[in-house]
């Protein structure tokens, strides 16, 4: 069966659309830049949103905050030793403004700060596990998801897994995602393509809108 989004039961889903791994200047920029420019990632994403936005689709973008008190965590993994080492997606606290690396891509405010946008509670390692992601969309009864953002091969692709073992019905925009090296891509969309009900480019993901 063909996955087919409509805009009363379909969320679109972006992790971490924020400075640190999508804009010069931020600290982890330096790892995602080749294969941002590659799949024009900002671009994509942005056509992607507001072309979901104008259709009537409603967003859910899914952050990674980490806090002072987050550096005091007895035991990590490799993708919280980076994160924590490059001292990425920095918040004070919940009443400060974040940093510029924690916050949003400018040009994808827009969209995100749109009336209809869910923005969830920060993830704390890859997936929506950590967070409230999964009781908002079922808040809003959504039954399918449609997931973009970064990183491909990790906390897109937790979030595709999380969400199918929830029993989202999930599609995966592959060149509006980008990885810390184009193997970690291609590992990547090879298990989008053995997860999700569909994998996508972003002028497919907007033809089925």
């Amino acid at each position: 069966m063909l996955f087919q989004p409509h805009p009363s039961n379909t969320a679109i889903v972006i992790t971490d659309p924020q400075n640190d791994f999508m804009c010069p200047g931020g600290r982890g920029y330096h790892l995602t830049k080749d294969t941002i420019e590659k799949n024009n990632t900002i671009q994509n994403l942005e056509l992607l949103m507001s072309t979901a936005l104008n259709k009537g689709y409603q967003l859910f973008i899914s952050p990674h905050y980490l806090y002072p008190h987050d550096y005091d965590w007895q035991f990590t993994g490799n993708e919280q030793k980076m994160l924590l080492g490059l001292r990425m997606y920095q918040m004070v606290n919940v009443y400060t403004p974040p940093s510029f690396g924690a916050d949003f891509v400018h040009s994808f405010k827009p969209y995100i700060f749109d009336r209809r946008t869910v923005v969830s509670t920060p993830h704390k390692v890859a997936s929506p596990q950590t967070n409230d992601l999964v009781y908002q969309l079922r808040q809003h009864r959504k039954e399918k998801t449609i997931i973009a953002g970064v990183l491909s091969n990790i906390c897109v692709e937790s979030h595709m897994r999380d969400l199918i073992e929830n029993g989202f019905e999930t599609a995966v925009v592959y060149d509006a995602t980008a990885a810390t090296s184009e193997r970690d891509f291609q590992a990547a969309v090879t298990n989008y393509k053995a997860f999700a009900s569909a994998t996508w480019t972003t002028r497919e993901a907007i033809s089925h809108l």
